[in-house]
């Protein structure tokens, strides 16, 4: 009996006439209402008043200037009248990647959760150039204007056009007393990025991801206007990528035949990120960082192209296990890093080259019979690191060949003394050090472009709000 009336009173409750809470905007912070207040004007949803309280709405990132009206009007999820100009002329025919920008936008609106039953909003863009290169040179500044349900866009670029729908969908909001999209009918808006870097890191060789799981982070970014998606390819632990010029390297190399990446996969990641505004940097670590996949040389007749893989005690040889680094006096490793540099390039467009380049351990090679004797000084460990820049200098020649930056994480080869193995006009220095460290200085006054990962503020594991103790991982 008892179980019985607490099931009655569970459905009493469900089917209750429960009052919807209401808010009002006081000094820019939305309020809540007493319950006796509804209809009172001046209340609306929770979401509403977000989206008009204090003249910048919810809008992220907020934009360099922006004026946000407080009235909104109901629109349709479902259709929008776009016309495009390119320079001065109509575009009757808006090209694939454009009319992609238009579709995600629609899904944008249709997550919001309504019917539809609205207006159709009336979408003007004026674009300067119908280039389609996202690259660090491409503008994606833009103006946008919202008049009612009329809006023009004023955009350098596709790519700025895309950011100003991005906004534009977050001017709108779902509001359940309507039960309608809603959106916000007066707004001046100028924008630019403050970075042209600005991404997200992905190791898919010590985790894997479904390509699923990273077309959603890739979706995330674009709703956020990140525009790099920096893929950490490869490491010691496993190589995902299937390689069609030299197989055994993702045969030896992938954790699962089911753990790979195909070409198809890969060009197809590529496209959908450039639809959210996303261009892929992919990064083949070298020389540390290596293991997986490398350790077929002797069978092969190529000599050993990896050393120190799996060594115990592996703090002797590298700073993390499993250790591994490539043997830098064997031939045949540069050619197999020519071969491979030629397959990425052809599966991805990006203009920069992440090639890793960090936490090279003297250890590993001062222990390598196949290293220390052609080493001037093995007590020096400067010796080693000119070793590795003129294994630097010689691997990174096909990537320059593709007039493609080559971009390198912070490490001892980034500091003044190796500078020469790095020219400056076609180097990015990704830094990673602590952020009081100074080398974003140092870098930045000897003419390097930089990229900033902190690691003890971006860094998931040990950045701000970070998750692991000292003593339980590397920070």
């Amino acid at each position: 009996m008892k179980a019985a009336f607490l099931i009655a009173s569970l459905a009493a409750v469900a089917t209750a006439d429960v009052r919807q809470h209401r808010y009002t905007c006081v000094k820019n912070n939305c309020k809540l209402q007493p319950l006796t207040s509804n209809n009172v004007a001046g209340t609306t949803s929770l979401a509403i008043c977000e989206l008009t309280c204090g003249g910048q709405g919810s809008l992220w990132p907020q934009p360099d200037s922006v004026s946000v009206g407080t009235e909104t009007v109901a629109i349709s999820t479902w259709s929008a009248n776009h016309r495009i100009v390119y320079n001065g002329k109509a575009a009757y025919d808006a090209s694939p990647l454009v009319s992609l920008f238009k579709t995600n936008f629609h899904q944008a609106l249709r997550y919001k959760g309504a019917q539809g039953n609205g207006k159709d909003i009336e979408i003007t863009a004026n674009i300067k150039s119908a280039s389609e290169v996202l690259d660090l040179n491409t503008d994606e500044s833009y103006d946008l204007s919202v008049d009612g349900i009329k809006v023009t866009i004023n955009a350098a670029t596709v790519f700025g056009y895309r950011n100003a729908l991005t906004t534009l969908a977050q001017l709108t909001e779902f509001d359940e007393f309507s039960n309608t999209v809603r959106l916000v009918t007066k707004v001046t808006i100028k924008d630019s990025p403050a970075y042209k870097n600005r991404g997200i890191t992905i190791d898919t060789s010590r985790n894997f991801y479904s390509v699923e799981s990273l077309k959603r982070i890739i979706r995330t970014m674009g709703g956020n206007k990140l525009n790099t998606f920096h893929w950490h390819v490869s490491d010691t632990n496993s190589y995902p990528f299937q390689s069609k010029v030299f197989p055994n390297i993702t045969n030896y190399g992938a954790s699962t035949a089911k753990q790979i990446y195909t070409h198809d996969e890969i060009r197809d990641i590529v496209k959908y990120a450039k639809g959210f505004g996303v261009r892929v940097v992919p990064e083949l670590d070298a020389p540390a960082h290596v293991g997986a996949g490398w350790e077929w040389g002797p069978d092969a007749g190529l000599g050993e192209l990896v050393l120190c893989y799996g060594a115990n005690p592996w703090f002797d040889s590298c700073v993390q296990p499993p250790c591994g680094q490539l043997n830098p006096l064997n031939d045949n490793v540069y050619k197999i890093l020519e071969g491979l540099h030629n397959e990425w390039l052809s599966l991805f467009d990006s203009d920069v080259f992440h090639m890793g380049g960090d936490e090279v351990h003297v250890g590993c090679w001062n222990q390598s019979a196949a290293v220390y004797p052609f080493v001037k000084d093995r007590n020096d460990p400067k010796s080693f690191f000119h070793l590795w820049g003129e294994f630097q200098v010689r691997s990174a020649k096909v990537i320059e060949k593709a007039q493609k930056k080559v971009m390198l994480w912070s490490s001892d080869l980034t500091t003044p003394d190796f500078y020469k193995y790095l020219p400056t006009n076609n180097t990015i220095v990704h830094i990673w050090s602590d952020y009081a460290g100074g080398d974003t200085k140092r870098l930045t006054d000897a003419g390097y472009e930089v990229v900033l990962s902190y690691w003890d503020a971006h860094y998931l594991d040990c950045g701000f709000g970070g998750w692991v103790n000292k003593g339980n991982g590397w920070c």
